[in-house]
């Protein structure tokens, strides 16, 4: 045996022990006595309690090993533990929660221990708890030499209760079970004093433990039930049932053990996993949500409805950090809402939350009430106690999430975690929202002045124009060339304030594409300048559009127009090939120098030189080919002569059942 430990020192491996105040709740750290640890699902030790490393010889953590469970289970035990910890995540239902098995303790033994297993679904970890089954039966511990006595002194130091059951009586009990126990005078003396349990009858386990097949009859076996002690209290209890020998005869023992704690720390666990997935859903659920309003307002009912809550709000802190203001409220009273909608963030106790960042929970306590500024708040919000939680986005408060009840007086431990993680987790979400909402707000004030602009500049520019025509009429040399240039640049303005407007639809309006017949779309543009000589050779396509691409071909034949010359001439013809035609509009202009080309589709490039400017138009036609899925660029009419006309070329896609579709096909030139 020496040996074995000798080689099992050599090839165990650490792990990290339990850490107070970590994942798993300290209660499970302070359970004494009772080992206690956690595997994943690999099988591998995360945590364990003090007791667990003291009863297994294991060591503190390093970073580059662990321990596995396989370390510390009989080989002949192993496969079976490993298929039951296999089987518990799937089939839960069907894999017993306690059962027994050889350990290997600090001493290189392997003595048989019986195993409480709690599995976590939302961690995927298993949580075991192991009671050394060799330990409590006695009749083994002492020789026989030792007798009845000595075997009682020893039962009289335990913790435990312990019940000795002989001929259906009581034959002996220690000082911890007596303490358990409570008087029935309707039993004869044997049995003068009972196990009060909720699920089992004390006197069925009495009688039941020689029947043959017995679960009590010949081997150990345990069960957990509800002890009503005699003052009328609760207990969580485990019992097993043990065959001992006491007195020369066989008998059975039954050892109580308090498992209150360790039923409170399962709860815990659970209760902490349900709050987890609450954050975990309310995150989903809060990112889901298109408005902050509508957000906030999700926020709040999941958060009262998973933690019971009877109230909630959000306080929204102004850019200038001064003011907050109250949001998505949920039970709270309408005079409270009136009174305090817009809140000084100054003021106590919303100052603790903002400028602090820190949680306030107000809570009545014995011995410890409120002030009299949280008095009056539970008073008006009609509570009990409530809470404020700082939402924290890159270390900076955003807002603050407030929440009451009226049905209970403080908060639980877990309750005031579970918010503070809630507070930091879900603050970046409503920084975002709130951003998003500025940015909305910044743009639509943005479009409002815009409109105003374009509305009140093409009123005033309306009047020029009628008066710049009415002056024309009134022949006079000098006064007609005056009228012109106002008539020049008055439509100048006009075309200005129509590209501005197209912009706003190219970037304010989605593009919804569908079949666009080329020809008789092209054919109405060229139909718009009766006085140009405009050649067009048809295509036969339709393509991919929507309504703007006619804007397209306006500037295009605007540009020539405007800055090719008196008596310019314009072509329009394109080539089709996979998938895709390549249009140009080309004329016979000054056309644009090399050096020069590069930039004609960026802003207000009118002053290249005198005669070659091209003006916000084409920065509009290269905004729509893309917006198309095309490529647009200029080259010259007749290749290697760039004062000889300038070519636009730009590709649309192609939309192949133009049979389907289709207005007249119609010939225009």
């Amino acid at each position: 045996m020496a040996g074995e430990k000798e080689k099992r020192g050599e090839s165990r491996r650490t792990f990290y022990p339990l850490p107070a105040g970590g994942t798993v709740p300290d209660a499970i750290a302070s359970l004494t006595g009772t080992p206690m640890f956690v595997i994943d699902h690999e099988g591998v030790i995360q945590y364990a309690n003090q007791a667990c490393m003291d009863s297994f010889g294991l060591k503190s953590h390093s970073l580059d090993s662990c321990t596995h469970i396989s370390d510390i289970l009989h080989e002949d035990d192993l496969l079976r533990v490993l298929r039951y910890h296999t089987l518990r995540r799937d089939m839960h239902s069907v894999v017993p929660d306690r059962y027994v098995a050889r350990m290997l303790d600090a001493d290189g033994r392997y003595p048989e221990y019986l195993l409480q297993v709690t599995y976590m679904p939302e961690r995927g970890q298993t949580l075991i708890s192991a009671m050394k089954v060799a330990g409590i039966e006695a009749a083994n511990i002492l020789p026989p030499a030792s007798g009845d006595e000595e075997y009682k002194r020893y039962l009289e130091s335990l913790p435990d209760g312990v019940i000795v059951i002989r001929d259906d009586q009581i034959s002996y009990m220690n000082a911890a079970a007596g303490l358990m126990m409570r008087s029935d005078p309707e039993q004869e003396a044997g049995l003068s004093r009972i196990l009060d349990l909720k699920d089992h009858e004390f006197l069925s386990l009495i009688s039941d433990h020689k029947k043959p097949g017995s679960r009590h009859s010949a081997s150990v076996s345990s069960f957990e039930d509800v002890l009503i002690t005699s003052e009328g209290k609760e207990k969580n209890v485990e019992i097993l049932s043990v065959p001992v020998s006491f007195g020369g005869k066989q008998c059975t023992e039954l050892i109580i053990r308090d498992i209150s704690r360790q039923k409170r720390a399962q709860e815990d666990i659970h209760a902490r996993n349900k709050q987890l997935q609450t954050i975990n859903e309310l995150i989903r659920a809060a990112n889901s949500v298109d408005t902050l309003e509508g957000m906030l307002e999700e926020m709040i009912e999941r958060v009262a409805t998973s933690m019971q809550f009877d109230l909630g709000w959000v306080y929204l802190r102004n850019p200038e950090a001064k003011y907050a203001r109250l949001i998505a409220p949920l039970g709270v009273p309408q005079p409270f809402i009136e009174r305090h909608g817009r809140q000084n963030t100054r003021d106590f106790p919303y100052n603790l939350v903002f400028f602090a960042t820190q949680p306030h929970y107000v809570e009545n306590l014995r011995g410890r009430s409120p002030g009299p500024i949280d008095t009056k708040i539970l008073e008006d919000l009609d509570a009990l106690c409530y809470a404020g939680i700082p939402l924290i986005a890159d270390s900076v408060v955003v807002g603050g999430l407030f929440i009451g009840r009226r049905d209970r007086w403080s908060f639980a431990t877990y309750e005031k975690e579970t918010l503070e993680l809630l507070g930091r987790e879900i603050g970046g979400s409503v920084l975002r929202a709130m951003l998003q909402e500025r940015l909305e707000d910044a743009y639509n004030d943005a479009s409002l002045y815009l409109d105003i602009m374009l509305h009140d500049i093409k009123n005033a520019n309306a009047a020029i124009l009628g008066y710049s025509r009415h002056l024309r009429e009134i022949y006079h040399p000098e006064g007609v060339q005056y009228a012109d240039k106002v008539l020049w640049h008055t439509h100048h303005i006009t075309d200005i304030l129509n590209n501005v407007t197209t912009i706003r639809r190219i970037t304010e309006v989605p593009g919804e594409m569908t079949p666009m017949h080329l020809d008789a779309l092209i054919g109405a543009e060229i139909s718009q300048y009766p006085d140009a000589s405009i050649s067009f050779r048809k295509t036969g396509c339709y393509v991919w559009a929507d309504g703007l691409l006619s804007d397209v071909f306006a500037n295009l034949i605007r540009n020539s127009i405007k800055y090719g010359g008196p008596g310019v001439s314009i072509w329009i013809y394109g080539e089709e090939s996979d998938h895709e035609i390549t249009l140009t509009v080309e004329d016979n202009g000054p056309g644009i120098p090399d050096e020069k080309k590069s930039r004609i589709f960026s802003y207000f490039q009118e002053n290249m030189n005198e005669s070659g400017g091209r003006g916000l138009g084409l920065h509009i036609t290269r905004l729509l080919v893309r917006r198309y899925g095309g490529k647009i660029r200029p080259d010259d009419r007749i290749y290697g002569k760039p004062d000889e006309g300038l070519a636009i070329r730009f590709t649309l896609q192609t939309y192949e059942e133009a049979e389907a579709v289709g207005p007249n096909d119609s010939s225009l030139s």
